[in-house]
C-alpha cells in the first residue's frame, strides 16, 4: 500500500481552501465595471485633451487610469481628479495647454458612487455648469474653479445633500480680471445643503442679484467652517443677522473686495471659532471696534484698504493667538506705543509673526516694546510720519536673529525675513544691533533722514537679498564687506552722501543705484576716481 506524507496532505488541504476561497486580490486590487468604463469613456469623448493627459483612458482596467479612483471593495468609480497639473503656471502657455476643455458629459451621472469630483483649473471656455451635476447626488466634494464656466449656477445643486466641499471659485487665467462670469442670483439651493457643507468658495462669482438678504442665505449652512466671498459684487452687509441664523463653526470668513461702505457689523463678534478674517476692501468706516476682543481663536485679521481711522487700539495687542494682522492702507492715526505695549504684555506675543501698518497716518517715535516680539519675520511700517531713530531693540526680533523656520504660507505667498521702515521721518544713525537680524532677507530705510555709516561689518546679514538705504543721509564709504553678501540681488544707495570709490567687488553695475552721491567716484558712474578718492574704502 502506497504510503504518503502528511506534507502532501497538508499542500492538498491549502489547495482545496484556496480553491473555495474568493478572491483575495480583488480587494487590492479593484477591476473596473463595464458599464461604468463606457461612461468614462463617453465623458473624455467629450473633452478636448491637447496635452494627452487622458492617454491611459483606453486601458481595459478604467480603475487604473489617471485620475480614476475606485473602491477597493466593490470596484465603483468613487473619486475622479483631474485637475490641471500645470495649475500653478497660471499665466502661461504651459497652463493653456495642460487645460482639457470640451463639455462635461452627463454620462458622469451613471457612477452612482461618485463622491469626489475635481475639474478645477481647466478651460471650459465659458460654458455654463451643467444642470446634471446637480443630479450626481452621491458627491461629497466638488471642485470646478478656476476653470472658466459662465452662466448661472444650477439651482440644482440643492439636490446634493450629502456634499461638503463645494469650489467655485471662478477667477480665470484669461487677461480680463475683471469680467464676472459665473453669477449666483438665488441662493435658495443653498438650504439643501445646510446640514452637510463645511467648505464653500464662490470668489469672483458675481452675488449682485442675490439682493441684501444674502447673508441670510448663507446663515442657514450651520455645518459651514469656511466662506470664501472674494470680488463677489456685493453691496450691502447687514449690521445684525436673523435669529435663525447659525454660523457658530465658522473658522474662516472672507468677504474681501466687496463693496459694503458699512462700520464693522456686531455679529461678526459672535462667531467666536473665527480663526481666519479677511475683509481687505470693503469700504470698512469707523474706528476698530472692542468687540473684537471677544475672538480670541483669531490667528490671521486683514483690515486693509479700507477707511478705518482713529488710534489703533490695545484690544489687537490682546488677542492671544494672532500670528498675521495687515491694517496696511486705511487712515489711522496717532502712535502706535498702546498696542504694541498690550501685544508684547500678550502671553501669546510669541505667536504674531507678521505685522503690516504701511501707507498709514502713524505718527510719534517707534517704541521699545517693539522688541518683543520674539517670532516677528515680517514687519512693514512704511509709508507713514513715524520719527525718531531706528530703536536698539529691533536686534531683539529672536525669529530673524535665529533664522526660526516658518512652515505655512500667508496669503499664498512664503514668510520672508523682512524690515519695511521707508517712507517715514526716521533719523538718527542705524543701530549696530540691526546686524544681529542674522537670517534678514529684506531690509529698507529708503526715503529718511538717517545719517551716519553703513556699517563696516554689515556682511553679518549673510542672507540678504534686499538692501534700499536711498535718499537718506548716509556718509563714508561703502563698505566692501557688503560684497560678500553672495544673495545680495537688490541694492539701492543713491541720493545720500556717500563717497569714495566704489567698491570693485560688487556685482551691481547699473549707475542708478549710486546715482546723486556727489563725492563718489568710480565704475559703474562715469566719474573716475582720483588717488585720494581711492584710498577712502571702509573694509
Amino acid at each position: 500500500m502506497l504510503k504518503l506524507r502528511p506534507s502532501f496532505f497538508f499542500s492538498f488541504l491549502i489547495f482545496i481552501f484556496l480553491l473555495q476561497k474568493p478572491n483575495l486580490g480583488s480587494a487590492s486590487s479593484p477591476k473596473c465595471i463595464s458599464t461604468e468604463r463606457q461612461a468614462l469613456l463617453t465623458f473624455k469623448q467629450s473633452l478636448t485633451d491637447p496635452s494627452g493627459r487622458l492617454s491611459s483612458w483606453s486601458r481595459p482596467d478604467c480603475c487604473k487610469w489617471r485620475g480614476v479612483c475606485c473602491d477597493r471593495r466593490t470596484s465603483y468609480v468613487i473619486k475622479i481628479d483631474l485637475r490641471n497639473p500645470n495649475q500653478t503656471l497660471r499665466r502661461n502657455g504651459e497652463f493653456r495647454n495642460g487645460s482639457l476643455g470640451g463639455k462635461i458629459h452627463p454620462s458622469l451621472t451613471r457612477l452612482k458612487f461618485l463622491s469626489y469630483l475635481d475639474l478645477s483649473s481647466n478651460d471650459f471656455n465659458f460654458t455654463e455648469i451643467p444642470e446634471f451635476v446637480g443630479h450626481i447626488v452621491s458627491l461629497r466634494y466638488l471642485n470646478l474653479s478656476f476653470s472658466s464656466f459662465s452662466g448661472e449656477v444650477p439651482a440644482s445643486f440643492g439636490n446634493l445633500s450629502k456634499l461638503e466641499s463645494l469650489d467655485l471659485y471662478a477667477q480665470t487665467f484669461s487677461d480680463d480680471l475683471f469680467t464676472m462670469n459665473l453669477r449666483a442670483s438665488k441662493l435658495g439651493w443653498l438650504s439643501g445643503l445646510s446640514s452637510s457643507l463645511t467648505y464653500l468658495n464662490m470668489g469672483f462669482a458675481s452675488l449682485s442679484g442675490a439682493g441684501e438678504n444674502w447673508l441670510q442665505d448663507f446663515s442657514r449652512l450651520s455645518k459651514l467652517k469656511e466662506l470664501h466671498l472674494f470680488n463677489c459684487e456685493l453691496r450691502s452687509l447687514p449690521l445684525s443677522l436673523p435669529s435663525s441664523a447659525n454660523l457658530k463653526l465658522l473658522e474662516v470668513l472672507d468677504l474681501s473686495r466687496n463693496y459694503f461702505y458699512s462700520p464693522t457689523p456686531n455679529w461678526l463678534f459672535d462667531l467666536t471659532s473665527l480663526r481666519k478674517l479677511f475683509l481687505q476692501l470693503v469700504r470698512l468706516q469707523g474706528s476698530i471696534s472692542p468687540g473684537f476682543k471677544k475672538l480670541k481663536l483669531l490667528e490671521t485679521l486683514d483690515l486693509s484698504k479700507n477707511e478705518l481711522s482713529g488710534e489703533i487700539p490695545a484690544v489687537l495687542g490682546d488677542l492671544p493667538r494672532l500670528k498675521y494682522l495687515d491694517l496696511s492702507e486705511n487712515s489711522f492715526q496717532g502712535q502706535i506705543h498702546r498696542f504694541l505695549d498690550a501685544l508684547s504684555k500678550n502671553k501669546g506675543n510669541s505667536s504674531l509673526l507678521s505685522l503690516s501698518l504701511m501707507f498709514d497716518r502713524l505718527d510719534g517715535t517707534l517704541p521699545e516694546s517693539l522688541g518683543a516680539l520674539r517670532n516677528l519675520h515680517i514687519l512693514d511700517l512704511s509709508e507713514n510720519k513715524l520719527s525718531g531713530s531706528v530703536p536698539k531693540c529691533m536686534g531683539n526680533l529672536t525669529a530673524i536673529v535665529q533664522g526660526k523656520s516658518v512652515d505655512e504660507y500667508y496669503e499664498y505667498q512664503e514668510i520672508r525675513d523682512s524690515i519695511n521702515l521707508s517712507g517715514n521721518n526716521i533719523n538718527g544713525e542705524m543701530p549696530v544691533e540691526i546686524l544681529d537680524l542674522t537670517y534678514l532677507r529684506i531690509l529698507n530705510l529708503s526715503r529718511n533722514s538717517v545719517a551716519g555709516s553703513i556699517p563696516g561689518n554689515i556682511s553679518k546679514l549673510g542672507h540678504l537679498e534686499t538692501l534700499d538705504l536711498s535718499r537718506n543721509r548716509f556718509s563714508g564709504a561703502i563698505p566692501q564687506s557688503l560684497a560678500a553678501i553672495s544673495s545680495l540681488h537688490t541694492l539701492n544707495v543713491s541720493y545720500n552722501k556717500l563717497e569714495g570709490s566704489i567698491p570693485k567687488q560688487l556685482k551691481f553695475k547699473d549707475p542708478s543705484i549710486y546715482a546723486g552721491n556727489e563725492l563718489l567716484c568710480g565704475k559703474p558712474l562715469s566719474k573716475k576716481c582720483a588717488r585720494k578718492q581711492q584710498d577712502v574704502v571702509v573694509n
